[in-house]
């Protein structure tokens, strides 16, 4: 009766151990546990039940559960591997996607790559397997960092629509400014107010399709700002061509000297008028015409006074011609005696250098009859100094009076 007994017991355990061992492959670790305490239950409390059946049943037992223990500890090293790896997403999240153009102390994204990144970190938190404490860490930080981006860019699109309506305002009075124009620099201030809107939505920070309306709106009023400024230019031209016909009217059938003086007044309205430069080439163009032929026919009456003047010029360069040469041949002999009188004073000096050694010889002489000799040369040295002296006087008085008469 025991041994029956003691089989049916050990049948039960192994039932048990059947259903845990299913457990342990299923990965199904909590229910695994929760059934561990049963099993140790009924090894502490089914008896009778055989030594070998005990044995056998405890080893199976303790081995299936050191084998959860490792499972559990390597799903626990891989959660943590994958929580590393999420946490690093997050941190690439938060600042792998910032404008390195946004303006100084200020932070903006690039939020389609953002959200793209964003939805793939979702897709971990998905498929890798974490621990509780970590992915409700983790997903919290996630989740922070979605909140913050979202506002911001709520904040921005908010702010994209306000300067929008700045800009759109900006370009409206552009508009009315070319609307209105009667002038060139009305026009100018046209442009100079769409060149400062076009500055103003490069700094607005808009978003692109903001910023692409307003490129297209902008657009179409400088188009505008062209077209006005075409009409204004054709306007002028035709007025100042009237000017100009009349001009070459009178130079072909009127008085050449009121032609000339008529070229002129229209030639100083030319330079204040605005033209695109064909309609003012064809104005210069017809003004040289009418210029070309009132010249050409006052060149008659011109002709007499020209040969005068030839005339009138050939002597002049006559006389000019004849003092250059007296000039040049003075200058020459002035070179000639300045080179004279270089020479003449460095011969005074070699002179006045032997005069101090003759002087010195007389000094020093053995005999008076030889220190009579040394002076009676120190006095023909002197004399030839005097003699050149007086030549070099001679010299600078001709210069002077060369020098006075050529204006030098």
């Amino acid at each position: 009766m025991d041994i029956e007994n003691a089989r049916s017991n050990a049948s039960m355990i192994e039932h048990e151990m059947e259903n845990l061992h299913e457990l342990c492959s299923q990965r199904k670790y909590k229910e695994f546990w929760a059934r561990t305490k049963g099993i140790l239950e009924m090894f502490q409390t089914l008896k009778p039940l055989s030594r070998e059946d005990r044995e056998r049943l405890w080893s199976s037992y303790s081995s299936v559960c050191e084998t959860v223990r490792h499972e559990m500890e390597k799903d626990r090293e891989e959660a943590k591997y994958n929580a590393s790896k999420i946490e690093q997403e997050i941190d690439n999240l938060r600042y792998g996607h910032t404008d390195s153009n946004a303006p100084f102390l200020t932070t903006r994204y690039h939020y389609r790559e953002f959200w793209h990144h964003a939805k793939e970190v979702s897709e971990m938190f998905k498929n890798l397997r974490l621990l509780r404490e970590d992915r409700e860490r983790l997903w919290s930080s996630y989740r922070s960092i979605c909140d913050d981006v979202r506002s911001k860019q709520d904040d921005e699109r908010r702010e994209s629509e306000r300067n929008r309506e700045v800009v759109e305002s900006l370009i409206t009075d552009a508009y009315h400014q070319a609307d209105g124009a009667r002038d060139r620099e009305a026009l100018d201030q046209a442009k100079s107010m769409q060149t400062e809107t076009l500055r103003r939505m490069k700094e607005s920070g808009l978003r692109k399709e903001d910023r692409e309306h307003c490129w297209q709106y902008w657009k179409e009023v400088n188009e505008k700002i062209h077209w006005k400024r075409h009409e204004l230019q054709e306007s002028n031209f035709l007025h100042i061509k009237e000017d100009a016909s009349r001009c070459l009217n009178t130079a072909h059938y009127g008085e050449p000297y009121e032609a000339l003086q008529e070229i002129k007044e229209v030639q100083g309205k030319l330079h204040g008028v605005y033209m695109n430069r064909d309609q003012r080439d064809e104005m210069h163009n017809t003004l040289t015409d009418a210029w070309d032929k009132a010249t050409s026919r006052i060149a008659q009456i011109k002709e007499e006074k020209r040969r005068k003047h030839e005339e009138w010029v050939r002597r002049q360069e006559e006389r000019k011609r004849k003092y250059e040469e007296w000039r040049e041949r003075m200058e020459d002999n002035v070179q000639r005696w300045e080179g004279n009188i270089e020479k003449a004073e460095d011969y005074i000096s070699s002179l006045a250098e032997q005069i101090d050694r003759l002087e010195d010889q007389a000094a020093n002489a053995r005999t008076d009859e030889y220190a009579d000799r040394v002076r009676g040369w120190i006095e023909e040295k002197q004399q030839k100094i005097q003699d050149v002296r007086d030549q070099i006087r001679e010299w600078e008085c001709r210069i002077d009076d060369i020098r006075s008469k050529i204006g030098r």
